[in-house]
C-alpha cells in the first residue's frame, strides 16, 4: 500500500491495532491512550458521530459488525455488535452483549461461544511497529527467557524468540542467521544464552567475524537491528506467524540493497501468510507486481484505495519500473491540492 503523507495508510494499519485491542478487552485503555474519543473520531464527534467496523470472512459467509459511539466521559462504547456465521444447517445471527457495564465489546468475552469463530481470527492478526531502534529500544534491552510464544509487535522479545528458534527450529534459525549475514557481512552469529547472574533473563548478543570482543544489541546500527527483527518476523516457521502480518513502513533506515532483501522476504512469507505493508519507498515498490499494490489517495475527506493492474499501466511498464511510474505520478498516491 503506497501513498503520500496524510493519505490514510497508517490509519488503515491502525484499524487492525484498534480491533486487536477491542478483542483483548482493551477498548477503554486504547481510547484513553489515544487521547480520548474526540481524538479518535475524525474531526471529533460533531463531524464523526460514530465509528463502524464491518469485516467479512470466508467469502462473506461470516461477518463481524461493530459500531462504537462516544460517551459523555470522552470514551467509546459498543452501541451495536453483531456476528454472522454459517453452520451445517443455516446462516446464524447473534447480537453480542457488551461487557463490564457496557464499556468493553462482547467479542472480548471468552465465555461467548457465538463470538469464538470471529474472535479466534481477530487475535491472529498482528500489527508490527519495529521503528524504535534507539538506545532505549526494547529490542536492545534484557527480556524474559520464557517470553517466546510469538514475536511481539515491538520486537521486545526478539532475543528469547531467537533463542527458542535455535533450540527447537534449527532450520528456521539458520535461515535467519544466513539472511542477516547477507546484509551485514561482519555478523557471524547470535550468541544467545541465559544471563549468568539472572538465568531467567536473556539479551541480544552476537559475534563479530573478526573479533572475539563482546557485542550486544547496543553495538548494532539502527538499520541492522531493524532488519534482524524483520528477518525474524518473515522467516519464522509458518505455524508461529500471525494469519495476517501488518507492517507500517518497514523500509525506514534500511540501505537500498537491504530493501531488496526485505522485498524478497515479504514475497516469500506471502505465499502462506497474508502480508499488508504500507510504504513510501519507490525502491520497495520496484520489487512487486502492479496487482500487489494498493494506491492510497485522499478523496472527499477520506481515504480511497485503488488496486493497480498491469493493463492499466500498459506500455509504460516496458520503459519504466513501478517505482519510477509512482514518482512520475502516473497512478496517483501523490500529494494533491484539496
Amino acid at each position: 500500500m503506497i501513498g503520500s503523507n496524510g493519505s490514510g495508510k497508517s490509519n488503515f494499519i491502525g484499524v487492525f491495532s484498534f480491533l486487536h485491542a477491542i478483542r483483548e478487552g482493551q477498548l477503554r485503555a486504547y481510547v484513553t491512550a489515544a487521547g480520548g474519543a474526540e481524538k479518535v473520531l475524525h474531526f471529533g464527534s460533531k463531524t464523526t458521530p460514530e465509528i463502524r467496523f464491518l469485516f467479512s470472512f470466508a467469502d462473506g459467509t461470516s461477518l463481524y459488525d461493530l459500531t462504537l459511539t462516544p460517551t459523555e466521559e470522552d470514551g467509546l462504547f459498543p452501541s451495536r455488535e453483531v456476528v454472522h456465521w454459517e453452520d451445517r444447517t443455516k446462516r446464524r445471527f447473534a447480537e453480542l452483549v457488551p461487557r463490564q457495564q457496557g464499556r468493553e465489546a462482547g467479542i472480548s468475552n471468552p465465555e461467548e461461544p457465538r463470538a469464538q469463530w470471529v474472535g479466534d481470527r481477530l487475535v491472529r492478526w498482528r500489527v508490527y511497529h519495529l521503528h524504535d531502534t534507539s538506545s532505549s529500544s526494547p529490542m536492545r534491552k534484557t527480556a524474559k527467557l520464557d517470553d517466546n510464544d510469538f514475536l511481539r509487535s515491538d520486537g521486545s522479545n526478539l532475543a528469547p524468540f531467537l533463542y527458542y528458534l535455535r533450540e527447537r527450529h534449527e532450520d528456521s534459525y539458520s535461515l535467519i542467521q544466513r539472511t542477516v549475514q547477507g546484509v551485514a557481512p561482519f555478523f557471524d552469529d547470535f550468541q544467545l544464552k541465559p544471563l549468568e547472574l539472572k538465568p531467567d533473563n536473556i539479551k541480544l548478543e552476537w559475534r563479530h567475524t573478526r573479533s572475539d570482543q563482546y557485542f550486544d544489541g547496543s553495538s548494532l546500527s539502527d538499520g541492522t537491528l531493524r532488519f534482524i527483527a524483520l528477518a525474524t518476523l518473515f522467516l519464522q516457521p509458518e505455524e508461529y506467524r500471525p494469519s495476517v502480518i501488518l507492517v507500517d513502513e518497514p523500509e525506514l533506515g534500511l540501505h537500498p540493497y537491504t530493501i531488496e532483501m526485505l522485498a524478497s522476504l515479504i514475497r516469500q512469507a506471502s505465499v502462506g501468510t497474508q502480508v499488508i505493508v504500507s510504504t513510501q519507498s519507490s525502491l520497495l515498490l520496484d520489487h512487486f507486481e502492479p496487482e500487489d499494490v494498493l494506491v492510497a489517495d485522499r478523496a472527499g475527506g477520506g481515504t480511497q484505495l485503488t488496486r493497480l493492474s498491469a493493463g492499466q499501466l500498459g506500455v509504460w511498464l516496458e520503459r519504466y519500473s513501478l517505482g519510477q511510474l509512482w514518482e512520475k505520478n502516473e497512478f496517483g498516491g501523490r500529494p494533491v491540492p484539496e
